[in-house]
C-alpha cells in the first residue's frame, strides 16, 4: 500500500468511526452514562452551531445553508492542499487526511439531520462546580488534534 492509499484508508476508517459512534450515540435506548467521574460522560447533544456552538441562534435557513456551505468549502480548499502535500514526506498530509474526515463526518450530520452529533463531554469539577466543555465528537477531534500539530509544524519548521 502507497502512502495515498494508506491516508485514504485512514481518512475512511475515521469517518467510519465517527459515524458509527453517531449511530450508536442516537439509538432510542441510549442512555447518558460516566465514563470518568468528575472529568469524562458521554451524553447525547445536538449542534445546530459550529465550534462551541458558535451561530446555533442564526435563523434555521441561514444557518443551514450558510454552515454547511462554509464547511463544504474548507473542506475543498483542504482538499487541494491535500493533493499538493500527499505526496511529500512529512506529516503535514496525515493531518490534512484528519481535517478532511472530520470536516466530512459533521457535513454528514448537517445534511442528513441538519445538526451535528455530539457526545463527549469533559469537564472538571472545582470546588462542587462543574466546568464542562463544549460537548464534541470523533470528527472535531480529528479537526482539533490535527489543526494544533498543524500549527506546531509550521512554527518548527521556521
Amino acid at each position: 500500500m502507497n502512502r495515498t492509499q494508506a491516508q485514504i484508508a485512514l481518512f475512511a476508517l475515521l469517518v467510519g468511526l465517527d459515524q458509527l459512534t453517531k449511530w450508536w450515540i442516537q439509538q432510542p435506548d441510549f442512555h447518558p452514562f460516566v465514563v470518568i467521574d468528575g472529568f469524562f460522560n458521554i451524553i447525547r447533544a445536538h449542534n445546530t452551531g459550529v465550534a462551541f456552538s458558535m451561530f446555533a441562534n442564526l435563523p434555521d435557513a441561514w444557518r443551514a445553508y450558510l454552515l454547511l456551505g462554509v464547511t463544504i468549502g474548507i473542506a475543498f480548499g483542504v482538499l487541494f492542499w491535500w493533493f499538493q502535500e500527499r505526496s511529500h514526506h512529512g506529516l503535514t498530509s496525515w493531518l490534512l487526511v484528519l481535517i478532511l474526515a472530520g470536516a466530512t463526518g459533521n457535513i454528514w450530520d448537517r445534511m442528513q439531520h441538519g445538526y451535528v452529533v455530539d457526545f463527549i463531554d469533559w469537564y472538571v469539577r472545582i470546588n462542587g462546580q462543574e466546568y464542562h466543555w463544549p460537548a464534541f465528537n470523533v470528527a472535531d477531534a480529528c479537526i482539533s488534534v490535527s489543526v494544533v500539530l498543524l500549527l506546531i509544524t509550521s512554527f518548527s519548521k521556521r
